[in-house]
């Protein structure tokens, strides 16, 4: 049988070579991570000095303790970078304003593979870089917890599957624009929606019982509360394979809709302009 002539369209091909690519593209700007770190330093110190003189008469709040609820501010700056706090990329959403996006779709290649893999490989370069310095200023200025290897091992798979939730969710919302003049609107309410109940602004443990009822029942919390809750060792060694399928199931769900929506959007697409 002869060698496929577009090695690029098998899945095996197409996925790592991309996400190299959008990480060496990633590494180009080196203003605008460097930027980005002192931003998250600044926000982050502000946090932590918040949250001293809120615990300076107590020693746990809703079962957090001071070093905790300095730990988690630093890990939620430093997750910023993969999408944690809001939606970090719409180059789908204006390449479909403009037009550009059917260029993408006759290429020869999956057209969800290929923007999960750019997403990955851009967020992997921010979270290798821009993610662990920003830590490592909790860790040398405010005492930040250093976690176990069993932590560490356990919060490398959840931040895996936070980044294919992640992923599902900015797909869907950039993929609104196939239906919307301008979905500007919806990104700022999605991101509202996303820094609040996925447990970026505040430990979902510090909400009131209904609130937080609401929060653990929507996807959010598997991209950000998750992963640093078993960073922080919140969640016990035997909970943690239950909290990774909640983030494995809403990863799939969310990347099903996805797939529902493209598969809409592509029986008829119409862009502006043309």
């Amino acid at each position: 049988m002869p060698p496929d002539p577009y090695p690029v369209a098998s899945p095996a091909y197409a996925v790592p070579c991309n996400c190299t690519r959008a990480f060496r593209r990633a590494a180009t700007y080196r203003s605008a991570y460097i930027a980005g770190i002192l931003t998250n330093a600044f926000f982050g110190a502000l946090v932590c000095f918040v949250y001293q003189a809120v615990y300076a008469d107590k020693g746990e709040i809703a079962g957090l303790s001071l070093n905790d609820a300095i730990s988690y501010a630093w890990l939620t700056q430093a997750l910023i970078a993969i999408g944690a706090g809001w939606i970090t990329s719409t180059e789908l959403g204006q390449s479909i304003r403009t037009g550009d996006v059917v260029s993408d779709l006759m290429r020869p290649w999956n057209f969800m593979l290929y923007w999960l893999s750019r997403s990955i490989g851009e967020r992997l370069f921010n979270l290798l870089l821009r993610g662990s310095l920003t830590y490592l200023i909790g860790v040398l200025y405010f005492n930040a917890r250093i976690p176990t290897l069993f932590d560490l091992a356990a919060f490398a798979a959840a931040i895996l599957l936070s980044l294919l939730v992640s992923f599902g969710f900015s797909y869907c919302i950039n993929l609104s624009a196939f239906w919307l003049i301008d979905n500007n609107g919806l990104i700022g309410l999605a991101n509202v929606v996303l820094g609040f109940f996925s447990g970026f602004l505040l430990p979902l443990a510090y909400f009131p019982p209904p609130l937080r009822a609401v929060a653990e029942a929507l996807p959010f919390q598997a991209i950000t509360s998750v992963p640093v809750l078993i960073f922080l060792g919140e969640i016990s060694p035997a909970a943690i394979p239950a909290a990774l399928l909640l983030q494995l199931a809403w990863a799939g769900a969310l990347i099903a809709l996805g797939l529902a929506m493209q598969t809409a959007a592509l029986r008829k697409v119409v862009v502006q302009g043309g």
